[in-house]
C-alpha cells in the first residue's frame, strides 16, 4: 500500500547513440550515489535510475533525449530533470533539478568492475522484443479533457475481436508496468496473458510516463474514473470484444476493481490481487503489526506501535489542516508517552520520542491527510462486493505483510452476494508476498533482491481460470 511503495516504461526519445548506452554513475551534493542505466531501444534511448543508499532500483526515466552533446533526462517520480553536457567520450557534467533545487551532477561511464558492481538485479521474467504480438502505444483523454492517459495495449497479431483487462495499479503513483524495485509486474502479465490469447490494457498512472492530471486532491474513486475512461476508449476499438471485458487489480487497484464492476454490469470479470477487503484503516493496522511480528518484536514493543498508529490514524481521518494535524497527534501522543515512564522518568528505549515524532510529522503532514488517506481510511468496500454480479477470482499470498490475505479473502466471500458465490473463485496462496513473488524473508526489503517478477504458477491460474469463463483466441 502506499506506505511501502516506492516512487514507480521508460518512455523512449530520439538520438539513441551508442555512446551513451551503459551504466554512469555520479554523486549528488558528493554523498548520494545515482546510477543510470540507459539502453539502446530502436531509434531511441531507454533508461532507469538507481539511487542504491535509498533502496530505489530500477526508477523508470520518463524520456531520454541526447542532442549533439547535450543530454537530458526527465524523471516523473521524482520529479526530476538532469541537463548535461558531454565533457568527454565517457563523462557528462550537468545539473540535477528536483522541485527548487538545484544541485551540480557529474557522472562518468562505468566499465568492467566498476559497471559489474552497479549492473541491474537480473530479471529474467521482464518480456524482450521481438514479442509474437501485437504492442500499441496509446493516448486518450477522460470526457472534459482534464485528464491524459498514456499506456499499451497488446492483443494478438491475427484474429479478433478479443477479450481485454485492463489492468489497474496499487496505490502510489506508478507507471503502467506498476515497476518497482527493477521489476515491471505488469508488463508480465500482460505478456502472459496476451500470448494466451487476450488483449491486455496497462495504463500509467496520472503524472506518471505520460499520463497527466491533479493528483494531489485525487482519491481512489478518482482513479476508478480514470479505469472507466480507458475502459469507454477501448469500447471504440473495432478488435476488442466488449461483451467480454474485465479487470484485474493488484492492492489498491484491487479495492478499484469492485467499485467498477459493482456500478458497470458491462464488467464480465475481474481479478483481485490482494484485495484490500477489511478496508483502509484495519490494512493499516496490519501493516504495523505484521513487521514486527516477524522481526519477533516484544510484545511491549507492538502494543506501543499499535497506539502510535491509532493516534496517528484517528488525526489523519478527522483533522483538516496540517496545525490542526501536527498539534491533535502531538498532544495525544505526548500524554500517552507520559504513562509510559520509568521509575526514572526516562521513556523506554521502544517509546519514539514526541519531539522526533513531531519533526516528522511536520514534514509529513500535508500528504497525510490528503484527500486520498481520508477516502482510503473511511472506504467501506462491503456494499460494493454485494453488489457484484461479474465473475471475481481473488488471490492473496500467505506471506503479504501489506494485506491480510487470510481475513481478506473470508471477508470477500462474506460480503458477495449468496446468489453470486457460484461466480467467486479464492485462494490463499502459500510462500507468497504481496507482489506474489516467492519468497524468503517477505520483507518488503526483500522485494528487490528476488529475481522472479511474478509466480508463474499465479499466472497460470489467471490464465486457466479465464480460459474456463471465456473463449479467448487460439495461444501462441
Amino acid at each position: 500500500m502506499k506506505r511501502f511503495f516506492l516512487m514507480a516504461l521508460c518512455l523512449c526519445a530520439r538520438a539513441a547513440d551508442a555512446q551513451l548506452n551503459g551504466t554512469w554513475s555520479g554523486k549528488l551534493a558528493g554523498s548520494i550515489t545515482v546510477v543510470f542505466h540507459f539502453t539502446p531501444a530502436g531509434d531511441a534511448t531507454e533508461g532507469t535510475l538507481d539511487v542504491p543508499q535509498q533502496g530505489a532500483i530500477g526508477l523508470p526515466i520518463r524520456q531520454v533525449v541526447l542532442n549533439g552533446d547535450s543530454l537530458v533526462c526527465q524523471l516523473n517520480a521524482p520529479l526530476a530533470t538532469f541537463a548535461a553536457v558531454r565533457t568527454s567520450d565517457s563523462t557528462f557534467d550537468g545539473v540535477w533539478t528536483q522541485g527548487k533545487g538545484h544541485v551540480p551532477l557529474y557522472i562518468r561511464h562505468l566499465t568492467g568492475a566498476e559497471a559489474a558492481a552497479f549492473a541491474p538485479p537480473a530479471r529474467p521474467q521482464t518480456p524482450v522484443r521481438p514479442w509474437p504480438y501485437r504492442s500499441d502505444s496509446v493516448e486518450y483523454d477522460n470526457t472534459d479533457r482534464t485528464v491524459h492517459l498514456a499506456g499499451t495495449l497488446t492483443y494478438p497479431s491475427t484474429g479478433g475481436p478479443f477479450p481485454v483487462a485492463v489492468l489497474i495499479t496499487g496505490s502510489g503513483i506508478q507507471d503502467r508496468d506498476e515497476t518497482i524495485f527493477g521489476h515491471r509486474p505488469f508488463a508480465v502479465i500482460a505478456d502472459y496473458l496476451t500470448r494466451r490469447g487476450y488483449a491486455v490494457l496497462r495504463v500509467d498512472d496520472r503524472t506518471a510516463g505520460l499520463s497527466r492530471g491533479d493528483v494531489a486532491g485525487a482519491t481512489s474513486a478518482d482513479f476508478a474514473k480514470d479505469v472507466e475512461t480507458s475502459l469507454a476508449w477501448l469500447k471504440t476499438r473495432k478488435n476488442i470484444d466488449t461483451t467480454r471485458m474485465g479487470l484485474i487489480g493488484h492492492s489498491e487497484g484491487a479495492m478499484i476493481a469492485p467499485m467498477i464492476a459493482a456500478r458497470d454490469k458491462s464488467i464480465d470479470f475481474i481479478i483481485l490481487l490482494a484485495a484490500p477487503a477489511e478496508g483502509g484503516y484495519a490494512t493499516m493496522g496490519f501493516q504495523t503489526l505484521r513487521p514486527l511480528e516477524y522481526a519477533k518484536a516484544p510484545a511491549n514493543v507492538m502494543k506501543a506501535s499499535m497506539m502510535r498508529e491509532k493516534i496517528l490514524l484517528s488525526h489523519m481521518l478527522r483533522d483538516t489542516t496540517v496545525t490542526a494535524f501536527i498539534q491533535g497527534v502531538d498532544a495525544q501522543y505526548r500524554a500517552y508517552t507520559e504513562t509510559c515512564l520509568d521509575s526514572t522518568h526516562h521513556l523506554p528505549d521502544y517509546i519514539v520520542p514526541p519531539d522526533q515524532l513531531r519533526e516528522a510529522l511536520v514534514r509529513q503532514a500535508p500528504s497525510l491527510i490528503s484527500p486520498w488517506w481520508k477516502f482510503f481510511l473511511s472506504y467501506d468496500p462491503a456494499p460494493d462486493y454485494r453488489r457484484l454480479q461479474c465473475y471475481v477470482l481473488a488471490l492473496g499470498g500467505d506471506k503479504d505483510i501489506q494485506v491480510d490475505n487470510s481475513i481478506d479473502l473470508r471477508l470477500i466471500l462474506n460480503y458477495v452476494n449468496p446468489a453470486e458465490k457460484p461466480k467467486l473463485t479464492e485462494e490463499l496462496l502459500p510462500g507468497l508476498n504481496h507482489l506474489f513473488q516467492h519468497c524468503h524473508t517477505c520483507t518488503v526489503e526483500e522485494y528487490g533482491k528476488l529475481e522472479e517478477t511474478f509466480s508463474p504458477e499465479v499466472l497460470k491460474t489467471m490464465g486457466d481460470w479465464l480460459d474456463k469463463r471465456l473463449k479467448p483466441a487460439p495461444p501462441f
